[in-house]
């Protein structure tokens, strides 16, 4: 993402949450960033995104699979050109956006070939 090897969207809650879960106690040990760090390293992520609102449910289309955490869902069903890279199982069996959702090793193959 610091690259800038593909586009990505964000949304400002999506950062917001990418912020919680990094300065969560256990994900923090593991990576050792301060939250200054994680706040720098966001930061420098944000102005290469794509920024989106999100759209705020499901207008007729596919509903979440996780009803506690739509958030990826959300964003995903503002454009119909956006692909959600994931490891989520949950996403993944998706059949509504089944060709919508892939895992990192095809977005790995897709930018290599």
């Amino acid at each position: 993402m610091l690259a800038v090897a593909f586009a990505f969207v964000v949304s400002e809650a999506l950062l917001s949450e990418y912020r919680t879960v990094l300065l969560r106690p256990k994900l923090a040990r593991v990576h050792g960033l301060t939250a200054d760090e994680v706040d720098r390293l966001l930061t420098d992520i944000a102005p290469h995104a794509i920024v989106l609102v999100p759209s705020s449910g499901p207008s007729g289309g596919p509903i979440a699979p996780d009803l506690g955490d739509p958030l990826l869902w959300n964003l995903l069903a503002t454009r119909n050109d956006l692909v959600l890279v994931t490891g989520d199982k949950l996403l993944l069996g998706n059949r509504a956006m089944q060709d919508r959702i892939i895992q990192p090793r095809t977005l790995m193959v897709r930018l290599t070939h």
